[in-house]
């Protein structure tokens, strides 16, 4: 980090007699779009295959290529400038769009809650705790914590 980035998330900083402040500015004003709504289209290894629209973000694999290599992990976003990478903090989540997925970055990897099927069967079936279950899970999937059931 320079003296002229945030410290979180290398927002860039305006000095006293910098040239051009407002590049610096809009960048910083790029970043926080990014971030200020946190969903990525999917989890993408090759931006050489995408096709990218400003304001489009994609969770960049483990097995990065290209522009993206050395970025796993990273979110990239795409403005009519390029790129821009926002490095992850630990506890951030981000919607995943591809999976309708809330993933958490958590000890340097992102992770999202597995999938919970309904209660079936059993010796005595208890149509209100399953009632009550079953509202909890649609819950659940409806704020994007666990996946979809297909």
């Amino acid at each position: 980090m320079s003296a002229f980035e945030t410290p979180r998330f290398q927002l860039p900083l305006l000095a006293v007699g910098q040239a051009h402040k407002e590049l610096y500015h809009n960048d910083a004003l790029i970043l926080l779009d990014f971030l200020s709504h946190p969903v990525v289209h999917a989890i993408a290894n090759d931006p050489q295959l995408l096709v990218p629209e400003p304001g489009d973000c994609w969770l960049i694999g483990l097995d990065a290529v290209a522009e993206w290599e050395g970025r796993s992990n990273q979110i990239a976003g795409w403005s009519s400038a390029g790129w821009h990478f926002i490095n992850p903090q630990e506890s951030m989540r981000i919607i995943v769009a591809s999976d309708q997925v809330t993933t958490m970055y958590i000890a340097g990897a992102w992770s999202s809650a597995a999938s919970i099927e309904e209660p079936t069967g059993g010796m005595t079936i208890d149509s209100e705790a399953r009632a009550a279950i079953d509202s909890i899970l649609e819950t659940l999937r409806t704020m994007k914590i666990l996946p979809q059931i297909n």
